[in-house]
């Protein structure tokens, strides 16, 4: 019986103990708050090599957070990645299936079937309510579509169930301004904005809408209610 107590056994007992401590703890490790501000400061500041790492190990341990913050970067390359992340991550959201339903729109858009790529993104929100990726990327090809206010309902579900998506904040705005809805577009564009303030085409759709929507302001008979003109 002493012989496996023995000083080298003691400390064989000990290496093993902490490996399989290790290996349980490790799955926590990779999700905690530590480790995601830590790929958060490598994405910023690592080689580019580094940058993609850290980019796709925040979605696997679900740094959303990290990624959002990453969208204020004066870098426009951690920009980039920060927003390929966070679609992979959004993507992801619903499960499996979910999942699956949406790469197979994407296989059908890539094809250039657009009937059927609405209809497996119709089969998606419809089975799959609560996922906001999928009201927008139904919102985006009913867009493609032209079928615009239809395309407008879906981003406003979006941004109820995400409301840190600023893709669906750009949408929104974009189908409020060919509504007519200026107003309402300066709104969406501004909210995109504060998630994502570098991004230059919204900087300009905003712009354009404010003056738009001021110089329409300014010129409008007072005696005359505003009815939105299709723009």
């Amino acid at each position: 019986m002493q012989r496996f107590f023995s000083p080298l056994c003691i400390k064989l007992y000990a290496l093993l103990a902490v490996c399989l401590t290790a290996f349980h703890a490790w799955p926590h490790l990779q999700r905690s708050e530590w480790n995601r501000e830590r790929l958060y400061r490598q994405l910023l500041a690592g080689t580019d090599k580094q940058r993609l790492a850290a980019a796709e190990q925040l979605v696997t341990s679900g740094g959303g957070d990290q990624l959002l913050k990453a969208l204020q970067s004066d870098s426009p390359s951690v920009r980039t990645m920060a927003i390929s992340a966070l679609f992979d991550l959004w993507a992801a959201q619903e499960g499996d299936e979910a999942a699956f339903l949406l790469q197979v729109a994407n296989d059908s858009l890539e094809r250039k079937n657009l009937k059927g790529a609405l209809n497996h993104l119709t089969r998606l929100t419809r089975t799959h309510p609560f996922f906001a990726e999928g009201w927008n990327r139904r919102a985006t090809l009913l867009w493609q579509l032209g079928q615009v206010e239809q395309a407008l309902a879906d981003c406003r579900k979006a941004v109820r169930l995400n409301p840190e998506h600023f893709a669906a904040w750009q949408g929104m705005g974009l189908c409020q301004v060919k509504l007519g809805d200026l107003a309402g577009a300066i709104k969406s564009f501004r909210e995109a904005l504060k998630l994502m303030p570098h991004d230059r085409p919204t900087q300009r759709f905003l712009h354009w809408a404010e003056e738009t929507h001021r110089h329409e302001r300014k010129n409008r008979p007072s005696t005359t209610p505003s009815i939105g003109e299709e723009v």
